[in-house]
């Protein structure tokens, strides 16, 4: 048996990561045992967490790990608990996989449906099982979408937490007391003209927890009182054109009648009135077209607009930093949290601070300097994923299969704990192990990066000059981790020295 053939990888994957599922746990347990049983060695378990197989287009980090494992010949078995953990696109997307597990004599062994594709009859009924899951997980969401219109219809309570300051009982919502209170304060305060901030500060001042524990904030405050729920009526989330949930939550109405539908059960009544809550939105409307800072554009259109949203962390709580009018300034106290020492600066000086740091790190590194490398590997990874993540794993298994022969030397030469007839043995399937993944490394061409445009000033400067803001993101994304900005004082000028911490790619977090 070649060397990569003694080893295995597990892949496991949930949609759905909470009790009353299979758990990743079981599926690991059931995966780790059938590889005991067949006498192989287990290297890793690659999983993906909340992670669906049935949507195209989900990044699956684990997937493409543990497909880069065996397809590279760093492994010979990848082993899932059921075919569907792997995919539910049917056999174009697992005709794909096997091609790949194929190329390298690798084989994939499904542990429930007692399947091992290296047999021509299994690899047969993996095709049909791969287009019996894709159709399972059609038939399902049409069973789904068609029970969640008949309760909704019926104004019954569809399943899941029940909203904030509501509880439920025999699919019906009613006020909870305690936490109804509450919603009723918030509201009554937005009507008498308190801002988002004040209230969070006043709710985390009396130790009111949010409704996901912790402390509450702008965000959370805006969030609740935009709910349908709180005026009694049935929510339903918007979707996106390409079928995904967008996040936005309206009224469902009943498509027989039009209306909307309440929630609540008989007798009850909503936590606050439908004026009520158009009041407090057409507040939230004013303030946002009042502000000087003007009105959100969304996550994804100020992750393209300014340079450093992402990277910036605050020194005094380790939270994100946001813009704010022509500065970044510390989350937290953007949303109404405290901070002992909440870090912010001035836009331009910190684009430029940062900017500088980088430029002035890359064009002086040294030919050993190992940032040069992390900067090729992720321009490699951007340019071919597929190959760096089987280089990745392959570097991955030499340097855990050379760690375990310096130990094991370490045990035979040094602390005398293991004899010459068991050192041998060990000693030389190891040295036939790290020959294999050596040859394999080798077998796998390297993606050619020309690095000369990131170390010569003039060409870097030119680079970043003809660069849009997302192209500029990317460029600092290849080298910096995150940068932290300590609270200044005011009236002194902005000291970058002082005031920020720059963690580059090559860096150990500071808290390790």
């Amino acid at each position: 048996m070649a060397a990569s053939g003694e080893y295995a990888d597990l892949y496991l994957r949930v949609s759905i990561d909470k009790a009353g599922k299979t758990t990743i746990e079981r599926q690991e347990a059931d995966c780790r045992a059938w590889v005991r049983s067949s006498g192989l060695k287990l290297r890793q378990s690659h999983v993906d967490r909340g992670r669906s197989a049935y949507r195209p287009g989900v990044e699956r980090e684990g997937f493409r790990n543990a497909l880069a494992a065996v397809s590279s010949g760093v492994v010979g078995t990848l082993v899932i608990w059921k075919l569907d953990r792997l995919s539910r696109q049917g056999m174009g997307e697992v005709g794909q996989v096997l091609e790949k597990i194929s190329t390298t004599g690798g084989r994939l062994v499904s542990v429930q449906d007692n399947l091992d594709t290296s047999l021509t009859a299994d690899r047969q009924v993996v095709g049909l099982l791969a287009e019996l899951a894709r159709s399972e997980s059609e038939n399902l969401g049409l069973r789904i979408r068609s029970a969640k219109r008949f309760l909704r219809a019926k104004g019954q309570w569809i399943g899941g937490a029940p909203p904030y300051g509501l509880v439920s009982r025999d699919g019906q919502l009613f006020v909870e007391p305690k936490t109804g209170a509450v919603v009723r304060e918030i509201a009554d305060r937005l009507l008498a003209g308190e801002s988002l901030a004040m209230v969070a500060r006043r709710l985390n001042a009396s130790g009111v927890p949010a409704p996901r524990g912790g402390r509450w904030g702008i965000g959370t405050i805006a969030q609740l009182m935009r709910s349908p729920t709180v005026a009694g009526l049935m929510p339903e989330t918007i979707k996106t054109v390409d079928g995904r949930y967008s996040g936005k939550v309206r009224p469902w109405q009943d498509p027989a009648t039009g209306e909307a539908v309440s929630i609540l059960a008989p007798g009850e009544e909503p936590l606050i009135s439908p004026a009520d809550q158009l009041r407090i939105m057409v507040e939230f409307e004013q303030r946002a077209t009042g502000s000087k800072f003007g009105r959100s554009t969304g996550a994804e259109a100020a992750g393209s607009r300014y340079l450093l949203t992402g990277l910036l962390r605050c020194a005094g709580c380790g939270e994100r930093m946001s813009r704010q009018g022509n500065s970044y300034r510390c989350q937290a106290v953007r949303l109404g949290r405290e901070c002992a020492a909440p870090g912010g600066a001035y836009m331009r000086a910190l684009d430029n601070a940062v900017q500088q740091a980088w430029f002035d790190r890359l064009t002086t590194a040294g030919d050993d300097d190992p940032l040069r490398e992390v900067i090729a590997e992720r321009l490699a990874f951007r340019q071919d994923p597929e190959t760096s993540a089987k280089r990745r794993s392959i570097q991955s298994a030499l340097e855990s299969e050379q760690s375990a022969l310096a130990i094991l030397d370490t045990d035979h030469y040094i602390r005398r704990i293991i004899d010459r007839d068991r050192f041998l043995p060990l000693s030389q399937a190891l040295a036939r192990r790290l020959d294999g993944l050596r040859r394999s490394l080798e077998r796998i061409p390297g993606t050619e990066i020309d690095l000369r445009s990131f170390l010569d000033p003039a060409l870097l400067q030119e680079r970043w000059s003809s660069a849009n803001i997302h192209e500029q993101r990317e460029l600092l994304d290849l080298a910096i981790r995150e940068v932290q900005v300590c609270q200044g004082v005011r009236g002194q000028r902005f000291d970058p020295s002082s005031r920020l911490v720059i963690l580059w790619a090559t860096d150990r977090t500071l808290d390790t």
